[in-house]
């Protein structure tokens, strides 16, 4: 009877040492997944920052692309911006930006100077993102495009009759 009662203790004490490694193995998962839920906005709010750094350096590139297609177009006598045109400015003008800057978003020249080859404003989007420039003061301006509802509707409203 000594040893069967042995015996029993010993298994009851191999189950609640399996329970506590099981429990305290689920606990350290519990933990590790609140740290990574917590710091998941952090992350993307850090990967949104990058992103939008490279769209203000690819707006400052645009910014000196536009520049010297203005100059170019000047210096040959012919027209720089086109506000009929992709971009606000000529096709000529616009093939040689896009070359010379390499952005891979798209551009708009909002406004220029009477001379109309200097760029007084533009805007630049990059996916997500829209940058603005200002010649004067210098400012750069970068937003970042959120959709929090979308909703369809049709242009035309029909009346049920």
């Amino acid at each position: 009877m000594n040893k069967t009662n042995t015996l029993s203790n010993d298994q009851n004490y191999k189950e609640k040492s399996k329970n506590r490694h099981l429990i305290r193995a689920l606990s350290v998962i519990v933990l590790i997944l609140a740290i990574v839920t917590a710091s998941v906005p952090g992350i993307l709010a850090i990967m949104r920052r990058a992103d939008a750094q490279v769209a203000l350096g690819n707006a400052k590139s645009l910014r000196l692309a536009l520049q010297m297609a203005s100059t170019e177009a000047y210096a040959a006598g012919y027209p720089f911006g086109d506000a009929s045109q992709i971009g606000g400015v000529t096709e000529e003008s616009w093939r040689k930006v896009i070359t010379d800057s390499k952005i891979p978003g798209d551009f708009w020249v909002l406004q220029t100077d009477e001379s109309g080859y200097e760029v007084l404003r533009f805007l630049y989007q990059e996916g997500d993102f829209t940058v603005s420039y200002t010649k004067e003061p210098l400012v750069y301006e970068v937003c970042y495009r959120q959709t929090f509802i979308e909703t369809e509707q049709s242009a035309v409203y029909s009346r049920e009759q």
